[in-house]
């Protein structure tokens, strides 16, 4: 059995690697998982079988026992050594990010200044009042009386009236 990294720390993604099970399928457990890892593979046993284990992020420091099932018996054993993780740099930013924003900032709030007096002035609801839903009302109604004329004069035409 391989766990790759080895050590790792509380919270890292681990990738084990197990050979000995003679089907495609397993599970390895210890108690310093977040949950038990599924472990795949294929080829009916002939090649190893895979998975990933988050560490918990409880997980106190020390060599920690990892065990391996094959069709419901275990089947191998390994350890995974945890350490103390001490981040080496801070989690958040103590001076301005340089993002390449510039004055983006100036920008952007003067579009969201323009964009309030836009809606104050036409209104909040974003589209056409009620003077746009009576003229296209209108126009819809004449151009359905002038497709009724022409069909009509077409019919009478062709039936000699």
């Amino acid at each position: 059995m391989s766990v790759d990294p080895n050590p790792a720390h509380p919270g890292a993604q681990v990738k084990l690697r197990v050979h000995g099970c003679e089907n495609n399928r397993g599970a390895a457990k210890s108690p310093v998982f977040a949950a038990d890892v599924d472990l795949y593979g294929r080829d009916g046993g002939r090649s190893p079988l895979y998975g990933e284990a988050v560490i918990s992020s409880y997980a106190s420091p020390g060599r920690h026992s990892i065990r391996v099932f094959c069709d419901g018996d275990e089947r191998a054993t390994g350890s995974i050594e945890i350490t103390h993780h001490r981040p080496s740099h801070h989690a958040s930013p103590v001076w301005p990010v340089h993002a390449g924003g510039g004055g983006m900032s100036a920008e952007l709030a003067e579009t969201t200044r323009l964009a309030a007096a836009a809606k104050k002035d036409h209104g909040s609801g974003g589209g056409p009042g009620m003077p746009h839903t009576v003229i296209g009302a209108l126009l819809a109604a004449a151009a359905t009386l002038a497709v009724a004329g022409r069909a009509l004069a077409l019919r009478r035409r062709r039936s000699g009236e």
